[in-house]
């Protein structure tokens, strides 16, 4: 009992925000950004725009790829850390906006970074066991509400967008999602986490050293777990969290840069959007063609990792 992708979409606001207009509100400039971090522009929701605005217009866009209807999806998984109200779930409030009128579930997920591997874990194991037909996927951040902009080791780092996949129930276990890894550990916690005032904390140094670390792991246990090697993947889509971390992982694990999908340098770190928003942007780029077999490892606040093989 597996799945096959059948629809994708993504949604990035219109405001950009360059490394040069951070010069103008903190001590530093373009190339300390860059060569730091890899990130050259970031999209800014407005002040109006909601992580719900922005995950509706990805699903709709997933929806119209898909060439169905809001009712034929029958469970929606939203992945999310930023969201405005603590409740009720972004996913339900999406789905009402969607149109959907057959009272199919929808709920969260918040594992920060690794939000999607999450919520591709849990629709991963809803196709194995039957129990969906079509899911909803959607990675969706606005990050800008937690920047503290008076801190430039994290006031560059981070974006906002949106972006969704629809995956549907299929035969084959070699197509859509194959297979997922998470993992955890709550005794890191104090290495990157949110603030009760709702700013961003993290210790940059040991979370390089994690990052660099954990995200090669989860691939690596990916690829033995599906009996593979790395020769049979066509594309690696990291977290979009930092290049220097994506280039060490790809060296740890020995692939070529070449195979790598960066979006880091337009997007920044979108969090719980990162995956998505970078695939999205592979498929419309022509990158990435169907058939073509994907492997997400990601890593995040928590601390999780993880990663996931998907078929596209």
């Amino acid at each position: 009992m597996g799945s096959r992708l059948i629809g994708y979409g993504s949604y990035l606001p219109e405001k950009i925000f360059t490394n040069d207009d951070f010069t103008k509100i903190l001590d530093t400039d373009n190339e300390w950004i860059t060569s730091r971090t890899g990130m050259k522009v970031r999209h800014f929701a407005a002040d109006n725009e909601t992580v719900v605005d922005m995950a509706t217009a990805a699903a709709m866009r997933a929806i119209e790829n898909a060439k169905i209807t809001a009712d034929d999806i029958d469970l929606i998984i939203v992945s999310t850390v930023t969201a405005e109200l603590d409740f009720p779930a972004v996913a339900t409030q999406v789905a009402a906006k969607i149109g959907m009128t057959k009272n199919q579930p929808a709920f969260d997920v918040r594992g920060a970074c690794t939000g999607y591997i999450y919520a591709l874990h849990c629709a991963h194991a809803f196709f194995t066991a039957g129990m969906h037909n079509r899911i909803l996927i959607i990675g969706a951040e606005k990050m800008t509400r937690l920047i503290d902009w008076a801190d430039r080791n994290t006031a560059v780092l981070f974006g906002d967008g949106a972006g969704a996949l629809i995956f549907e129930h299929s035969s084959s276990s070699y197509s859509g999602i194959i297979d997922t890894v998470v993992f955890s550990d709550g005794r890191e916690f104090d290495m990157l986490h949110g603030t009760t005032d709702h700013k961003i904390c993290m210790n940059g140094p040991e979370t390089y050293k994690k990052a660099v670390t954990l995200m090669p792991e989860a691939a690596q246990y990916i690829i033995d777990h599906a009996g593979i090697t790395a020769e049979n993947i066509d594309w690696i889509i990291p977290h979009q969290a930092n290049r220097r971390i994506i280039e060490s992982g790809a060296t740890r694990l020995g692939f070529p840069m070449e195979k790598i999908i960066i979006t880091v340098d337009k997007h920044a770190n979108t969090s719980g959007a990162s995956g998505a928003l970078a695939l999205a942007d592979g498929l419309d780029s022509g990158l990435i063609k169907p058939g073509q077999l994907i492997l997400y490892p990601a890593f995040g606040s928590g601390l999780t990792w993880g990663a996931a093989l998907i078929r596209v």
